[in-house]
């Protein structure tokens, strides 16, 4: 598999936490930042199509005001 070499920077609490679970789980920095990326790219893309979704199941629900309004109408010529 082809790499590329990032750089970031990152608050130093951040960098701190990182380092010492590194050294607990005794990998390298490289697999825990290419899971963590991951992990978040995945994450987003979850929200993405959960919001995508949405809107098309807010998109099927819409009623045109027209038809609103016809529907109302017709409520009232049934009573007369």
């Amino acid at each position: 598999m082809q790499k590329r070499t990032l750089v970031s920077s990152i608050p130093l609490p951040l960098a701190e936490r990182l380092d010492a679970v590194i050294e607990q789980l005794g990998v390298p920095h490289d697999q825990v930042v290419a899971e963590a990326v991951a992990a978040w790219i995945d994450s987003e893309e979850q929200r993405r199509l959960m919001a995508l979704r949405t809107l098309a199941f807010a998109s099927s629900m819409a009623v045109e005001g027209h038809r609103i309004i016809d529907w109302a109408d017709s409520l009232s010529a049934d009573r007369h």
